[in-house]
């Protein structure tokens, strides 16, 4: 593999996902691109492995195909195949998304370097305006209400819940239910800094939030 094959592959991604709309787009894979180069410049690790899974995290996404995950590695892997991707490397991605995945409170760290980069790089997503807006978004696709304060935050979110049963909880609870808890999540000290920076956005956010949804502002 080299720098052609990095291109290669980002443009195949680009036309593959240029018009999703719930926030698992092109340009969701580009920022998760972007930021894992940033947490590797600092924290070691494979560089083009870790290019090439940010490139292709999301293709096969379990949460595009009825929340099947194992749909989602054979869609992967076919496209792997006709980017030809060596088998060896192809191995490599596919073990670093499978662990990378948040699944609720059965969420693991990966066992590698570069997956606990791809999983830091792909968790900040969910932090900051981006991460609001993505939140609500994905919400919407799962037909998950905005809010109802007659629900309660969820304590616990077993994977089956969180992989099956999303609309049961509303988009608003998810920020406690989720959100929240990734900057301690994070893998990398590189991650940690940076979620931690980002989350106070998501905390000023849901306070106004809270505020306007009372008539207070």
């Amino acid at each position: 593999m080299s720098f052609e094959s990095v291109k290669k592959v980002s443009a195949y991604v680009q036309r593959q996902l240029i018009n999703e709309p719930t926030g698992h787009d092109w340009y969701h894979v580009k920022r998760v691109w972007v930021t894992a180069k940033r947490i590797q410049a600092i924290e070691g690790g494979d560089l083009e492995l870790i290019e090439l899974a940010a490139l292709l995290h999301d293709l096969g996404d379990y949460k595009q195909l009825d929340f099947d995950e194992e749909k989602g590695i054979l869609v992967l892997r076919g496209m792997m195949d006709v980017l030809e991707i060596p088998d060896d490397i192809q191995k490599k991605i596919v073990k670093i998304v499978e662990q990378s995945m948040f699944v609720g409170d059965d969420t693991i760290s990966p066992s590698t370097l570069e997956g606990k980069i791809i999983q830091d790089a792909d968790w900040m997503e969910n932090l900051g305006a981006i991460g609001v807006a993505r939140t609500f978004a994905t919400g919407g696709r799962i037909k998950r209400v905005i809010h109802d304060p007659e629900r309660k935050v969820r304590k616990r979110l077993p994977r089956s819940v969180y992989l099956h049963k999303k609309v049961d909880g509303t988009s608003f609870n998810f920020f406690y239910e989720k959100i929240l808890k990734l900057p301690k999540l994070m893998n990398t000290e590189t991650g940690r800094k940076i979620a931690e920076e980002r989350v106070k956005f998501t905390k000023i956010f849901m306070d106004k939030f809270l505020s306007e949804w009372e008539g207070e502002d």
